[in-house]
């Protein structure tokens, strides 16, 4: 290889590195000071329920769609979704418990309607 392809791929390297930057830095924080769901419809937060304040969350959207999240005071659940697929509702409970071995670990995701339920645990 001569200097020309080093330099190249320094260059590939270094766009990487300020994309990747530029990414975590543009997320948005999510400050928690106890265990708790966060809903968010489209990346935009929708609702923050603490697990102590156990609850069941109708996220409705002007297209009509419609998820209804179970919050509990030990996980989430989607209980219920007007997507065609259910791999939502399937997904199972996400709890303080299992978050670490789940699959995708602490999110349960439903794609056609672009809600995600994220368990925020403190450490």
């Amino acid at each position: 290889m001569d200097k020309k392809n080093f330099l190249v791929i320094g260059i590939i390297v270094l766009l990487a590195g300020v994309l990747l930057a530029v990414t975590l830095l543009n997320r948005p924080m999510t400050a928690v000071n106890e265990d708790m769901v966060i809903i968010t419809i489209d990346g935009k937060e929708y609702a923050r329920v603490p697990l102590s304040q156990p609850q069941t969350v109708t996220v409705s959207q002007e297209n009509g769609c419609v998820n209804v999240v179970e919050v509990s005071d030990h996980g989430a659940l989607m209980l219920s979704s007007t997507c065609d697929n259910q791999l939502c509702v399937r997904m199972g409970e996400v709890t303080v418990d299992n978050w670490e071995f789940r699959p995708n670990q602490q999110f349960i995701i439903c794609l056609p309607n672009r809600v995600s339920i994220e368990l925020a645990v403190v450490e």
